[in-house]
């Protein structure tokens, strides 16, 4: 399945996603009609709580959904022209890993624990880049000198690195062919602040040299400040805010945004107490017919209770998914 190339093409276009599992019997609703574009060399930030189906959608990118748990996914997913929903997966099995890696959230469980962790960049080196096994090593070492590991801990097992070492690894080995687009699923969450600003220094630092192309999950809208071009802010399954990072951290319009920039701590303001989004988000396997966000929201009406919500638009780059939202 080819999509028409057009001159400045995005490298990815997430076309009307939807990502269905099955549980004891009810169906999960993760993702729900998520469309986004990425453009070569740039960053994208996928934001929003913890089960909001972040996960979900970098995963159905790379095809690799538990097949177990999965019940359905559907829409269209555009690299460089070519719809990889629907391709067989014995060429899908290239473009991962080599076109299109992934920096897995936890560390501690992305590493093989018996394999030294030269010989676990080197393999994808050798499977992608058809090298012998001394020039894949040769490869993979120089791999880590760049992420700040020294030769000399090449041969090194996973369990002897701390918690910085270990994601430098992942890193390591999701960067080590080159990739055209990289998805890093919390690259930061279980690292200690400087050891963060040191992994995202060094991410941003290998994009550049690399032109890769990036899609970053986070709940941490700084890491968001810092790194990415464009920003879609997830809540049940579906974008409810989407445009470039100064249309989001200058206009925030829609209210669960507004309600993740007012939890944030702010030094200018003498407060005693945060502004947390108050309630939870709704069962994934009961989902409301209307606006999702609509009984945390203090500007619900009834309208917002009865029919699906559509995205606005505000400007050029600019959506937002609100009843409420109106131009100005």
């Amino acid at each position: 399945m080819e999509h028409k190339k057009t001159e400045g093409q995005d490298l990815i276009s997430v076309k009307n996603l939807y990502v269905e599992y099955k549980s004891g019997g009810e169906t999960i609703h993760a993702v729900n009609g998520v469309s986004f574009d990425l453009e070569a060399g740039k960053t994208i930030g996928l934001v929003g709580e913890t089960g909001a189906g972040k996960t979900s959608i970098a995963r159905a990118i790379l095809r690799i959904l538990p097949d177990h748990a999965t019940k359905r996914v559907g829409g269209e997913i555009f690299f460089k022209g070519k719809e990889l929903l629907g391709l067989p997966e014995q060429e899908m099995r290239p473009l991962r890993g080599k076109s299109i890696s992934m920096i897995f959230q936890d560390p501690m469980t992305a590493l093989n624990p018996v394999k030294t962790v030269v010989e676990q960049i080197a393999e994808g080196i050798r499977l992608h880049q058809n090298m012998n096994r001394k020039d894949s090593l040769r490869a993979a070492i120089k791999m880590l000198e760049t992420v700040g590991i020294s030769q000399d801990r090449a041969y090194e097992y996973p369990h002897q690195f701390s918690g910085g070492m270990k994601q430098r690894v992942v890193i390591a080995i999701a960067l080590a062919c080159n990739p055209e687009l990289l998805i890093a699923d919390e690259p930061t969450t279980a690292l200690d602040v400087t050891i963060q600003a040191q992994v995202l220094d060094l991410m941003k630092k290998l994009q550049e040299e690399l032109g890769t192309a990036m899609i970053l999950i986070t709940h941490d809208l700084g890491v968001v400040a810092g790194v990415c071009d464009t920003v879609a802010v997830v809540y049940a399954g579906e974008l409810v805010e989407y445009g470039t990072k100064e249309d989001l951290f200058d206009h925030p319009r829609h209210p669960y945004t507004k309600g993740l920039f007012g939890a944030l701590p702010d030094l200018s303001k003498d407060v005693n107490r945060l502004s947390p989004v108050e309630g939870l988000p709704p069962d994934p396997s009961s989902l409301p017919v209307g606006c999702a966000f609509a009984s945390r929201c203090g500007y619900a009406t009834d309208k917002c209770q009865k029919g699906h919500v559509e995205m606005k638009r505000f400007g050029d780059t600019h959506y937002v998914r609100c009843n409420c939202c109106e131009e100005g």
